[in-house]
């Protein structure tokens, strides 16, 4: 039961706690902040979907930490470069896809 719960029950709490912090506080705080809410619950639950050996590997986590930090600026709309734009638009690389990035970030930050 506790392997379950660890497979299963944590990822499926952050996807509510987050769901209902994001629902709740829509109405009070700024547009940045909901993004930056976001994509820390994306992150964490891609991180509750990583079980097993945990790597230290410092340079693995720079680099998904850039790309985590780049596409919350980039979904913030911080960072326009109109060539890359351009190319995120002919890939189909909008709204739910960065949401999967922010989830794909936090499963391979301790891979």
């Amino acid at each position: 039961m506790n392997n379950f719960w660890k497979n299963v029950g944590y990822p499926l709490c952050i996807m509510i706690v987050g769901g209902l912090l994001v629902r709740f506080l829509n109405a009070y705080v700024p547009r940045e902040v909901i993004i930056v809410l976001i994509a820390a619950t994306c992150f964490a639950f891609g991180v509750s979907l990583h079980y097993g050996k945990r790597s230290n590997g410092w340079i693995q986590k720079f680099i998904v930490a850039f790309f985590f930090i780049f596409f919350i600026f980039w979904d913030l709309g911080y960072i326009v470069l109109p060539q890359l734009k351009y190319a995120f638009d002919v890939v189909g690389i909008q709204g739910f896809v960065i949401y999967l990035f922010y989830v794909f970030c936090g499963w391979s930050f301790f891979k």
